[in-house]
């Protein structure tokens, strides 16, 4: 007779203070430090740390553990600049020293990419982007009885820290808060939660507000008079996948390589103009000057219009609303651009498709572009640049570039994103 199993529930997760030395900074920023042959996580601590914490859960590699007392300084803390960092979750490591920093974040390059065999002298020195540039932020808003409250999320809570001051931020999104909370307060209900998704482009301000709830007539037109008074370039409402454009009083244009693209809402771009500028610095610097180019993953046109000057262009996008704006802002200059619209995870460019390009540029999201890799190594052209935000997917899709015979020639670490752990690569190869 068979017998049917017990279900055991896991023992519940006991907390304990322990003291531990931090032995490195893991790649999501956290310290890193060993206990009983576990790695344990704990936030805002460094590489020679030494520090009671208490240990409250795990994570799939480990456990996770918060810092109770900073009992020796690692060489390369400092005085954090921000006095909301430690609350704020905007910012994980203004901890850590400039030149520390640096060094952790292209040795978090150079780690995934000696995983893959490539050579660590190939990799370049980090490019830097310095903070208050950041154009582009989604601030997180709650409305509670006293009133609206809008910022960034506190670290590893949904609990929302007003942010004043910002030192990641353009002054001109940080200006917007106020004014914002106030005409926010006084129409939602309070329990209504969302996102206020703010980008100052070269005509003003881009505001999106994402939220379950609906509009009526009243916010509506406190809405448009509150575009009005910020001078607005554009304000929309989200509610699920349904778009509303509340005010356009202008179109949200960016201007790229000379060319003003009117960027769709809530449409993709480099978080800073500086940065945006070093990534066509290093693709510019790699790929022929002669020959069609394709541009893959294009997004609005960062790379694409830079590419436009003096050749032939295919920028392909899997949103059909920035293609659009590319495409349109290409026609209206008279420049040999071509705009396709192709979800590339979906449906990659085939090898023979990749054949007429003397060169590629390709920026996939974070997930990387493994499909589309293959078709590359199978067939691309003899220069391909891949620009990426996350290592570990940029050196998947490099070594199976390296299986088709391509050879890497250089990447270079670009932080465009200060005191987090984001890092953005620009990877060069060539057969």
């Amino acid at each position: 007779m068979s017998r049917k199993p017990t279900s055991r529930k896991a023992p519940a997760f006991r907390t304990r203070s322990v003291e531990l030395d931090i032995l490195a900074i893991g790649a999501r920023g956290d310290g890193l430090a060993k206990l009983d042959g576990e790695n344990v996580f704990v936030p805002l601590s460094l590489q020679g740390d030494r520090v009671v914490a208490r240990l409250e859960g795990r994570r799939g590699d480990g456990l996770t553990a918060s810092m109770m007392e900073l009992v020796t300084p690692g060489p390369a803390r400092q005085e954090a600049p921000c006095p909301l960092f430690g609350r704020c979750g905007g910012c994980s490591l203004q901890h850590v020293s400039d030149a520390a920093l640096a060094d952790w974040k292209r040795d978090r390059l150079v780690t995934a990419m000696t995983r893959v065999d490539f050579d660590s002298r190939l990799i370049a020195p980090l490019v830097s982007i310095p903070p208050g540039t950041r154009r582009r932020a989604a601030f997180a808003f709650t409305r509670l009885s006293k009133g609206l409250v809008i910022g960034f999320n506190e670290r590893a809570s949904h609990h929302i820290v007003e942010i004043d001051p910002c030192l990641i931020l353009v002054p001109q999104l940080l200006a917007l808060l106020d004014p914002l909370r106030a005409v926010l307060g006084g129409i939602l209900h309070t329990g209504a939660t969302g996102d206020a998704v703010a980008t100052l482009t070269d005509s003003g301000i881009d505001l999106m507000i994402q939220t379950d709830y609906e509009l009526d007539l009243f916010a509506r037109e406190t809405l448009a008079s509150f575009a009005d008074a910020q001078d607005l370039a554009r304000l929309s409402w989200q509610r699920g996948d349904l778009i509303e454009p509340v005010a356009h009083r202008r179109p949200a244009q960016v201007t790229m390589a000379d060319v003003s693209v009117d960027i769709p809402p809530g449409g993709f771009l480099q978080p800073s103009r500086e940065g945006e500028a070093a990534l066509v610095a290093l693709i510019l610097e790699h790929l022929p000057e002669k020959g069609a180019m394709l541009d893959l993953y294009a997004g609005s046109g960062s790379f694409t219009f830079p590419l436009a000057k003096g050749r032939a262009v295919t920028a392909v996008e899997g949103d059909a609303a920035a293609i659009g704006s590319l495409g349109a802002a290409a026609r209206r200059m008279g420049l040999p651009v071509t705009a396709l619209h192709r979800d590339l995870a979906r449906q990659p460019l085939l090898a023979h498709e990749l054949k007429p390009f003397a060169g590629l540029v390709f920026d996939p999201p974070r997930a990387g572009a493994a499909a589309q890799a293959e078709q590359i190594a199978k067939g691309g052209p003899p220069v391909v640049v891949a620009v990426s935000c996350n290592p570990a997917t940029l050196a998947r899709d490099a070594a199976t570039l390296a299986d088709g015979g391509y050879k890497l020639v250089v990447a270079t670490p670009v932080d465009q994103f200060p005191w987090s752990a984001h890092l953005e690569a620009v990877a060069v190869f060539k057969r």
